[in-house]
């Protein structure tokens, strides 16, 4: 069965901090397909850009993506590669899908509001950021950040634009993403970071809300694939949901 990680990032050094694993990018691809794992997707994430003073970010950014497409050419259709944007800084985030659009890439996120300086969606630099996206028909995947703010920006971000939150259940507020889902045509969840390995979560979703609106994701190098690719063989639901979970979203909405 063909397996398309949604959600992790090559660049992600906080497990040396953590663990004192070294993840090279040799090691990177092989732990994916050695789980089965027949593409991946997703921003590029390190040390370096967590925490840093606001004004750094309109030069980290564009530095991050610009790693993100190295990471693309060494592993060719392997990877899909997913750029950051920053609402504090319009002009150089337009820029950037812009720029990045026209090389073919469909693919904002995930992005990580709590780690560069900035912490709701719905405002008004983040919405005029999205109107620019929904030209070019990105899909945009994000951290989940408060409640309030999550349910606003399903309510006012563009209908052209596919946005996938992350973390399904595995920050809790499992009613609140169903929720979420029924109410917006154009909104997703990835069942990356755990949650999803609850008994149960899998299939109670997919009775409620469908298989059509999860993506699976890992957070590699973060959490190790296994055994969310096991989450999912686990639950009790159809081989075609399994499909769509596992590789038949993320293609239909990334053009793959």
């Amino acid at each position: 069965m063909e397996i398309i990680d949604f959600h992790l990032h090559p660049g992600y050094d906080f497990h040396k901090r953590d663990h004192g694993v070294d993840i090279d990018t040799e090691r990177f691809r092989r732990d994916l397909e050695d789980c089965g794992i027949t593409s991946c997707c997703g921003s590029y994430i390190s040390e370096r850009m967590n925490g840093r003073p606001l004004e750094e970010y309109e030069r980290i950014v564009p530095e991050l993506n610009r790693e993100v497409c190295k990471i693309k050419e060494l592993y060719g259709d392997f990877f899909v590669p997913g750029i950051h944007i920053h609402p504090s800084f319009v002009e150089m985030s337009c820029r950037e899908i812009e720029k990045y659009a026209k090389l073919g890439v469909k693919l904002i996120g995930e992005l990580v509001p709590y780690m560069m300086s900035w912490k709701d969606c719905a405002t008004k630099g983040f919405l005029e950021i999205m109107e620019v996206a929904s030209q070019y028909g990105m899909t945009v995947n994000i951290h989940p950040t408060t409640y309030e703010d999550m349910h606003k920006l399903c309510d006012l971000v563009p209908k052209e634009i596919n946005l996938v939150w992350a973390h399904f259940s595995g920050y809790g507020g499992y009613d609140e993403h169903i929720r979420m889902i029924k109410e917006h045509e154009n909104v997703y969840f990835d069942t990356s970071a755990h949650g999803c390995d609850r008994v149960g979560i899998i299939k109670s979703a997919v009775e409620k809300i469908g298989s059509e609106k999860l993506l699976f994701g890992t957070d590699y190098p973060g959490i190790g694939p296994s055994s969310d690719i096991a989450a999912i063989m686990f639950e009790d639901i159809t081989d075609r949901d399994r499909e769509n979970i596992f590789s038949l979203n993320a293609k239909r909405l990334l053009g793959l």
